[in-house]
């Protein structure tokens, strides 16, 4: 028994110290970024794999970047497109996870499938007819042009997820609902819908952190400034020969603090949509 005892507990701490090791190495880009940040100009240069200043600590960079970076604008900028994004995807694809669960039709299971196989299709092998067709419809250069395929991109695995939560509630609620005289969209609306809320706290993560953080289709869609998201915005702060590591490390830090924010408001929310929404497949 004691044996037992013993090997459990040895278990538990290579478990353990495996998860530590791996929470440092995640941890370590973000520390080196804060460290970068307090650095001089000079300093991070010289010394790019120290992780916090050697000489002085420079607060006051944050300081500069903030009124170079004119955050106000862009940081609503992008709020704007991220929640925009979340708001549509989780209004679309719950309607259509609704339907491929509790709505008889024909060719229902082909729709799902194809859903899911464009899991595996990468974003970027699509970016090219993205454009085209952004561009043909007069999106170029426009906040709908940056939104509509950042939408489109949430709804493979958003579908698979509100599917799947849905088939796993009762099917004697939805009898229920329809013996009481509910409409189809009155049974998504008042029951289901709001029954979903742990899948749609996933689905406002993975998304709004998506969205937040995405720069490679701004920057093909977009030219205006004026339009620019926060972390393009970071990307443009420095135009100087020699990078100011110091500066575009205290813009980053700006521009993922809202993210880190979001995400722990939202976490439990977040597990319990990815571990439900597996349910039922």
């Amino acid at each position: 028994m004691s044996g037992k005892k013993s090997s459990g507990a040895a278990a538990s701490l290579i478990k353990y110290a495996i998860l530590t090791l791996y929470a440092a190495a995640c941890l370590y880009p973000f520390v080196w970024m804060i460290g970068t940040s307090l650095k001089s100009q000079m300093e991070s240069l010289r010394y790019p794999s120290v992780t916090f200043p050697k000489e002085s600590w420079h607060f006051e960079t944050y300081i500069e970047v903030w009124n170079k970076l004119n955050f106000a604008k862009y940081f609503t900028n992008s709020m704007l497109v991220s929640t925009t994004a979340v708001i549509f995807a989780v209004l679309i694809y719950s309607l259509m996870g609704f339907a491929l669960a509790r709505i008889d039709f024909k060719g229902k299971n082909l729709i799902f499938a194809g859903y899911i196989a464009l899991i595996l299709v990468p974003g970027l092998t699509v970016q090219i007819p993205l454009y085209i067709n952004m561009v043909s419809l007069g999106l170029g250069n426009t906040f709908a042009g940056l939104v509509l395929p950042m939408i489109n991109g949430a709804g493979p695995f958003a579908v698979f997820l509100f599917r799947n939560y849905f088939l796993s509630l009762s099917k004697e609620l939805f009898e229920a609902a329809k013996l009481d005289g509910s409409s189809l969209f009155g049974i998504y609306a008042r029951i289901f819908l709001p029954l979903s809320l742990p899948v749609v706290g996933t689905i406002a993560v993975m998304n709004f952190i998506g969205t937040w953080n995405g720069i490679q289709w701004p920057m093909i869609i977009l030219r205006d400034r004026e339009l620019f998201t926060l972390p393009m915005a970071v990307m443009y702060l420095d135009q100087s020969a020699f990078k100011q590591w110091n500066v575009l490390m205290a813009g980053s830090l700006y521009s993922v603090v809202p993210v880190i924010v979001v995400f722990v408001l939202l976490q439990k929310s977040y597990i319990r949509g990815l571990t439900s929404g597996a349910i039922k497949g």
